[in-house]
């Protein structure tokens, strides 16, 4: 592999947006020697990551190219989308509404992921999943590599660009091994490398020690002297450190890789990166923060998340499920994920939408009046008050049962106070409602605390109503490595209990 970036464009349309990222004139091929040069190509992905969109079949919205594949946010509203069929969050026996007359629309329109993920067997979406992220990790490591070459090397600007870069790597480094590694099994870590000239991804890891490399990464970046640049800088920022690690620990804490201190760091990281900040609690800015807004473009911090940016995403059919506001809505809740929420829950309000005596799911909704359609809402004050409160709640220390009750305040006027005697259930519980549809967060938090699961589901051939169980342990919760990407190349073992 040349040591040298080499970046093609198409089509790339640029706008007005409060990052210098998004202010780089397109050009056809780009070879970098000097900082400058790295910086543009930093800058390039930077773009790519909060403003392209890219989905087999569909179409291109502001594409960036590397090695001839598009460099796009890996955890894309696709994926999102297809992961919530692994959950219970859907009414899945009417998922595949065909009451249009277009077939294209309505979930028969998403029915090879249907058909995959009914009984959570899926290759298709955990394929392209991890293709994103390698596609993005591929980039770095050409990055980085070059920034160790340039002949004009400054502190500052090279502290800025490895720190963006080494902290986005194992950002999405770590989340992809939480999708593909098992649990329990510490020699199934997924493989990866940081060397720009080896194409092969390398031998797996253990979980332990990515763990260690991975975070080690984050930690390291922590010591730069140099302070990030505001209006470039996204992930090298201290509390979006902080709210990596948070997560990480939240999740590594019960797996085979577990250390005594992981619950004590996750709390501590939670409370740094959230730095007393309030969580939305009306109806107004429950629906401002995770709903597509009118207009493209990245926030950082928002009012209640660390980093927040919308774009106008390829659409393909990951739309069709869910409808039009203008037309119709087609999704359901399941009525277990339904049920939990109070009469007067801020929440029922934003993500859900009451028709001739129907419920059904607003969120995800095609947005076809807005110049953007998609949005990612990252670190999340909710998510790093909760993981707060559940770190203390395990440690048995005091404050789990205030934040918790700080928490469902925000969201239930007139809440007076939990008096059960499971509080980290009724965090999970909270968790739930808060994160459902959002960014894989509930398949994760499933992953991690071992549900079982029985949903009933159609079969998309016969109309025949089945029962399908997912068990705590079940190998599935681990997704299949990619055949094409990754074991063909690699000679490396795949996940137990896949083929």
């Amino acid at each position: 592999m040349k040591r040298n970036i080499w970046l093609f464009f198409s089509m790339v349309f640029l706008f007005g947006a409060c990052s210098d990222f998004l202010n780089m004139p397109p050009k056809n091929t780009k070879v970098v020697y000097t900082i400058s040069d790295v910086r543009d190509a930093m800058s390039t992905l930077l773009f790519a990551t909060t403003s392209s969109s890219y989905h087999s079949g569909g179409t291109i919205s502001n594409s960036v190219r590397f090695n001839d594949e598009y460099v796009q946010f890996p955890f894309t509203r696709y994926c999102n989308v297809a992961s919530i069929l692994y959950t219970n969050d859907l009414d899945m026996v009417n998922f595949l509404f065909d009451d249009f007359a277009n077939p294209a629309r309505g979930g028969r329109g998403f029915i090879k992921e249907y058909t995959e993920g009914k009984n959570w067997e899926g290759y298709t979406f955990p394929a392209l999943l991890w293709k994103n992220v390698f596609i993005s990790v591929g980039y770095i490591n050409m990055v980085l590599k070059d920034l160790e070459n340039v002949p004009d090397y400054n502190k500052t600007d090279a502290e800025r660009i490895s720190g963006e870069a080494r902290v986005m790597r194992a950002y999405y480094l770590l989340r992809l091994n939480q999708f593909f590694a098992p649990y329990d099994k510490n020699e199934y870590g997924i493989p990866f490398n940081f060397d720009a000239d080896v194409v092969q991804g390398g031998k797996r890891w253990k979980q332990t020690d990515l763990y260690a490399k991975l975070i080690g990464e984050i930690m390291e970046v922590l010591e730069y002297e140099t302070v990030p640049e505001e209006a470039w800088n996204l992930f090298f920022n201290k509390r979006v450190m902080y709210g990596i690690l948070a997560q990480t620990y939240q999740y590594k804490a019960g797996s085979c890789a577990a250390e005594a201190d992981d619950w004590s760091k996750a709390e501590s990281y939670a409370k740094a990166a959230r730095n007393g900040e309030r969580v939305e609690n009306t109806v107004d800015e429950q629906f401002e923060l995770t709903t597509v807004p009118l207009a493209r473009g990245t926030t950082k911090p928002h009012k209640f998340a660390l980093l927040r940016f919308s774009l106008y995403a390829s659409a393909m059919n990951d739309y069709a499920p869910w409808g039009r506001p203008s037309q119709l809505l087609v999704q359901q809740p399941s009525e277990e994920l339904y049920g939990l929420y109070d009469e007067h829950d801020i929440r029922r309000e934003v993500y859900f939408q009451e028709i001739d005596g129907k419920i059904y799911v607003t969120r995800w909704q095609y947005t076809n009046n807005h110049n953007a359609n998609d949005v990612h809402v990252l670190f999340r004050f909710s998510d790093l008050l909760l993981i707060e409160a559940e770190a203390l709640a395990r440690q048995e220390k005091d404050g789990a049962l205030e934040l918790l009750n700080e928490f469902k305040r925000s969201k239930i006027p007139g809440y007076t106070g939990y008096s059960g005697n499971d509080v980290i259930g009724e965090i999970l519980v909270e968790r739930r409602k808060e994160f459902a549809y959002e960014e894989m967060m509930n398949w994760l938090d499933m992953k991690r605390t071992g549900v079982t699961l029985t949903r009933r589901v159609k079969d998309e051939a016969t109309n025949e109503v089945v029962t399908y169980t997912l068990d705590s342990d079940d190998y599935r919760y681990a997704f299949p490595l990619p055949a094409d990407y990754e074991l063909m190349y690699n000679n490396v073992p795949q996940n137990p209990g896949w083929k």
